[in-house]
């Protein structure tokens, strides 16, 4: 059965990305990836649509902290549509936060319908990665500072 949109793909999720003037990276395996200040991302592709992942680069240490992280996360879980906070415990006692949305189609997707679905991203990461800032002033971030990446028409 024909789709009535092309498939989601790596290539398309890249195609969007450059159309938007953003750098990006394409691992040996096809995996896109970006980046932002403080924010690192990327796509999981399905026969169905995609999921896009984001990974606040700070790492929440101290049970005080680690309480005050998880709370703001649930708080901002019922607030925004489709995007999802997943505070992440780790072995070490500390925490990271993974920011994440399906974009979900057996139909395929248009390519303005991409392109929107990454902006709306794209500012629902930034909006919550803010958030978590403003609750956790002390917390540092770590790499990467800005757009990282490239493909073969782009520099680092």
């Amino acid at each position: 059965m024909a789709t009535a949109f092309p498939a989601i793909s790596q290539d398309r999720i890249a195609a969007t990305l450059k159309a938007m003037d953003l750098k990006y990276y394409q691992e040996d395996t096809g995996e896109t990836r970006t980046a932002f200040p403080g924010l690192a991302v990327f796509f999981d592709v399905a026969n169905e649509g995609f999921k896009a992942s984001a990974r606040w680069m700070a790492t929440v240490r101290g049970a005080d902290q680690v309480a005050t992280f998880r709370t703001r996360c649930n708080e901002i879980n019922r607030t925004m549509p489709l995007v999802r906070v997943h505070p992440v415990r780790r072995d070490d006692d500390t925490a990271v936060a993974l920011i994440e949305a399906p974009f979900f189609s057996n139909d395929g997707f248009s390519d303005d319908q991409i392109r929107e679905m990454l902006e709306y991203y794209f500012s629902a990461i930034h909006h919550i990665a803010q958030l978590l800032r403003d609750a956790l002033p002390d917390v540092e971030e770590t790499l990467p500072t800005n757009s990282t990446g490239t493909d073969s028409n782009q520099e680092a």
